[in-house]
């Protein structure tokens, strides 16, 4: 990644308007152009480990810059980060299993200047229920996904998630062994990278490591789902 991609999302954030950016876009148009790139060279390495997310359009796996401002009152036009989403049977959208890479300003409760990983963002009821169940009915399974030893290096014991419920959802028993994990809201691993880490040679390496980590839980989630 170009030197530049940390300095110009920090700017962004402190000049968050139309003009700055307008004068600033041919930055941007760069940092855009070779993330699209390394896009395009992930692609390529992920649908080998996950044929599910076939061969997308690199431009079409990319998220705006423009944030949406009709629900918000914080008007901000622009995202300070760059990011993209392989997804399986490439759907660009939450509520199904994929890739994520965001690169730029601590945003959406993510932290740190980059983060990863893969997992479910906001799955609908259905598909929520539907993982639970096979938590529930496959737990060794599951067990020994969260518990291999890159998933823990990468990820740790917890997903990112918008909200953990405070009690065990309705159906299942309360003293079970495992509740916790029927919690979750959302299944999504994240991995915070170092600043120096993107900015080698070795970064695209490190993504698919990272990926090929939460590749057994995507895997899971698939196959509770479809």
């Amino acid at each position: 990644m170009t030197s530049d991609i940390f300095s110009f999302f920090e700017e962004l954030r402190a000049n968050n308007n139309r003009e700055w950016f307008m004068d600033n876009k041919n930055r941007y148009d760069a940092i855009r152009e070779e993330f699209i790139d390394f896009t395009a060279q992930i692609i390529e390495e992920v649908s080998l480990l996950d044929p599910t997310i076939g061969h997308p359009d690199a431009k079409k796996c990319l998220y705006r810059i423009y944030r949406d401002l009709r629900f918000t009152q914080d008007k901000r036009p622009y995202k300070t980060h760059i990011s993209f989403f392989l997804s399986s049977y490439g759907i660009k959208r939450s509520g199904e299993a994929g890739y994520y890479l965001q690169i730029g300003q601590e945003d959406y409760g993510l932290h740190g200047n980059c983060s990863l990983g893969g997992g479910i963002f906001m799955p609908d009821k259905e598909k929520l229920a539907a993982i639970r169940q096979e938590i529930f009915y496959n737990t060794d399974e599951f067990l020994s996904i969260v518990n291999g030893k890159d998933y823990k290096k990468y990820f740790g014991g917890t997903f990112f998630t918008t909200k953990v419920l405070s009690r065990v959802p309705k159906g299942y028993p309360s003293d079970w062994k495992y509740a916790d994990y029927l919690k979750y809201n959302d299944y999504c691993t994240m991995h915070e990278v170092p600043n120096d880490i993107v900015l080698s040679d070795g970064f695209k390496d490190y993504v698919m490591k990272v990926f090929r980590a939460s590749a057994p839980l995507n895997k899971f989630i698939l196959q509770a789902t479809s």
